[in-house]
């Protein structure tokens, strides 16, 4: 017995979900929906599915689940829709650019019995599953200082448009805010700071997060960075000790003992698996299949789009502290 998958947008990464799906031999992908009916067309062909409009036309075709790619505007409006219909529900990143939206998504979630996955495919890179590992065994993160940078906000091209996008921080920052949270503890109070150097929206962004235990973690942004790498980097500091990665696959762990333990490559297969889509789609399936809790669920979600809500707010009022909404 497998699921019948439909997706909904048709885009750059709705087309990386199919090719995760593909791979997995319990998922069925019975149609693929878009507004653009030459986009659904093309993908729906590679994936051997129907070309659909919307919600509707997946549900005549008798899914059991949606994976809403879209823009980020229209992931709360889609997914709110999805559950109501009951289908399980695999949802990019953001959960919803509006607090009280991911407030009515997450109520939705809580009340009924569908699965509910947020896309944050990083958990799966070999770099953060290797320091997940190490803090599973002991290691322990006093404090963090984390970067994530764009090259550019050219593409695609409502980047820049926040009423779309719902702001620069929803489309990057938002994966290591998630990462910091599982990492190294849940954000309860946010300090930002945000300039508009480049682009109509803030693309330099500094924010000071406290993490649960008084942890202290400084996460930076910069939509105008060039592509240079790493793009990405995390530094956890424990006990006389450096836990860090940089990108999805390099590693280093240096202590009291052993100050210049050398960098590692880890190991991937194939470029979506480097990225984690084909190990989060597969966990996905599980947690259909077998009725469990997903790895990444509607809480997780929800404290990624209230953290990023109360930085927007401080910046707004000018660096001032503010608390991270738990309602």
């Amino acid at each position: 017995m497998g699921v019948k998958v439909g997706l909904v947008g048709a885009g750059a990464m709705g087309r990386k979900h199919l090719r995760a799906l593909a791979t997995d031999a319990r998922a069925e992908i019975v149609g693929v929906a878009d507004a653009v009916e030459d986009a659904a067309r093309a993908a729906a062909a590679d994936a051997g599915a129907a070309a659909c409009r919307d919600l509707d036309d997946l549900a005549a075709l008798g899914v059991d689940a949606v994976f809403v790619t879209l823009p980020n505007v229209h992931h709360g409006r889609v997914v709110l829709a999805a559950l109501d219909r009951g289908f399980h529900v695999f949802s990019e990143k953001p959960m919803a650019t509006d607090l009280g939206e991911a407030r009515a998504i997450r109520d939705r979630v809580r009340r009924g019995r569908a699965v509910y996955q947020m896309g944050f495919n990083r958990r799966w890179a070999p770099a953060y599953r290797f320091l997940r590992r190490h803090i599973d065994a002991g290691f322990a993160p006093y404090s963090a200082n984390v970067r994530i940078n764009d090259g550019d906000m050219l593409t695609p091209s409502w980047y820049t448009d926040v009423a779309v996008s719902g702001g620069f921080m929803y489309d990057t920052a938002v994966h290591l805010v998630d990462l910091i949270a599982w990492l190294i503890g849940p954000v309860e109070s946010v300090s930002a700071i945000g300039r508009r150097s480049c682009y109509p929206d803030y693309d330099d962004i500094a924010l000071l997060l406290r993490c649960r235990g008084d942890r202290p973690v400084a996460l930076t942004t910069c939509g105008h960075a060039s592509w240079a790498a790493p793009q990405e980097r995390m530094e956890l500091y424990g006990d006389h000790a450096l836990l860090a990665s940089e990108d999805l696959d390099r590693v280093r762990l240096t202590t009291r003992d052993l100050p210049h333990a050398e960098w590692q490559r880890l190991p991937a297969p194939d470029e979506l698996t480097l990225w984690g889509y084909v190990d989060e789609d597969r966990a996905f399936i599980d947690a259909c299949l077998e009725g469990t809790p997903p790895p990444v669920g509607v809480e997780d979600a929800f404290h990624s789009v209230a953290v990023l809500a109360a930085a927007y707010e401080n910046i707004r009022r000018g660096g001032a502290p503010v608390p991270v909404s738990r309602d």
